[in-house]
C-alpha cells in the first residue's frame, strides 16, 4: 500500500501543486496541509485497489495499479481534489442539498448509497468514496463489456453504456498521460536464496567435452 499510494502523490503533487487554491476560505491550506490531505486520499485509493476483495478494472501484472491511477483521474475530474470536496465544507456538505458528494461525487438519490453509506460516511471516510467509484465501474464491466473494452466508464459518467463519451474521453486521456509521465513502476525480482559454496568449491561447473 505504501508504495501505490507514494507514487498516486507524485503524480497528484505534479497534477494539481498542494497549496494553491485562493479563492474561499474553504479551499484555503498551506502546501504541506495540502499534501498531508494528498497522501491521505492516496492511501485511500491504494487501499481500495489492492484489496483483493475487489476486482481490478484491469488484467496484468500491473492492473491493480492501473485501477488505482483511473480511480485518481476519475477523482480529479470529479473534484480536482479540492479540499472543500473532499472534506465535505461549504455547500459540499452532507446537508448541503447536493446529489453528488465526496471526491468521486457519488450520487446519493434515496439517502444510502447501494453499498448502505450514507452522503457524511462518504465524506468522513475516503475509502468508502473511493470503494462506491470502484463498484459503479465494475458494474459499468459487467453491463457494458458488449458496447467495447472502455464503456464501462460512459456508464460512471452517465449512467449508461453508449452516452457520456466526450466527458469520458477527457477522463482516458488524464489516465493515460498519469501512465507515460510516471510509468509503473516494475515489480523487483524476488531474490532466491540456493546452496552456499563451501570454501575452495569451484564456481563453474565442468565443462563439457
Amino acid at each position: 500500500v505504501e508504495a501505490l499510494a507514494a507514487w498516486l502523490v507524485a503524480i497528484m503533487v505534479t497534477t494539481v501543486p498542494p497549496g494553491g487554491w485562493r479563492s474561499k476560505v474553504e479551499l484555503r491550506e498551506t502546501a504541506e496541509q495540502g499534501r498531508a490531505r494528498y497522501e491521505q486520499i492516496a492511501k485511500a485509493i491504494a487501499t481500495v485497489s489492492l484489496d483483493p476483495e475487489e476486482a481490478p478494472l484491469f488484467d496484468g501484472a500491473d492492473g491493480r495499479w492501473r485501477t488505482a491511477a483511473l480511480l485518481l483521474a476519475i477523482s480529479l475530474h470529479e473534484s480536482h481534489w479540492r479540499r472543500d470536496v473532499d472534506l465535505g465544507l461549504g455547500r459540499y456538505g452532507p446537508r448541503g442539498g447536493r446529489r453528488y458528494h465526496c471526491l468521486m461525487q457519488i450520487a446519493i438519490d434515496r439517502g444510502k448509497t447501494a453499498e448502505g453509506w450514507t452522503a457524511a460516511e462518504l465524506i468522513r471516510r475516503r475509502d468508502k468514496c473511493m470503494r462506491a467509484g470502484l463498484h459503479i465501474l465494475q458494474r459499468g464491466r459487467r453491463y457494458c463489456d458488449r458496447v467495447g473494452p472502455r464503456a464501462f466508464l460512459n456508464h460512471y459518467a452517465s449512467g449508461y453504456c453508449d452516452r457520456g463519451r466526450k466527458q469520458v474521453a477527457k477522463r482516458w486521456d488524464t489516465h493515460r498521460t498519469f501512465l507515460q509521465k510516471h510509468p509503473v513502476p516494475k515489480a523487483k525480482p524476488k531474490r532466491t536464496s540456493g546452496p552456499k559454496s563451501k570454501p575452495g568449491a569451484h564456481r563453474s561447473g565442468p565443462r563439457g567435452d
